[in-house]
């Protein structure tokens, strides 16, 4: 980077600026992937219930 008196050289800037748009494409791409775990689990919650409330329909309902 070249930085004269405080002032960032354009070439420089244009660096410093594609580093920083690259940063941010890597973190939203970890936060849509955690994120995507996180749905991923939510959803498996959702398949166990399910799979355990159409268990219970087949069950036959004896009163005694």
């Amino acid at each position: 980077m070249t930085i004269d008196n405080g002032i960032i050289a354009p070439d420089s800037f244009e660096i410093l600026l594609n580093e920083t748009c690259d940063r941010l494409w890597e973190k939203k791409i970890q936060l849509s992937l955690h994120r995507l775990g996180e749905l991923d689990a939510l959803l498996g919650g959702l398949e166990r219930e399910l799979d355990d409330f159409l268990l219970q329909e087949k069950r036959p309902i004896i009163n005694l």
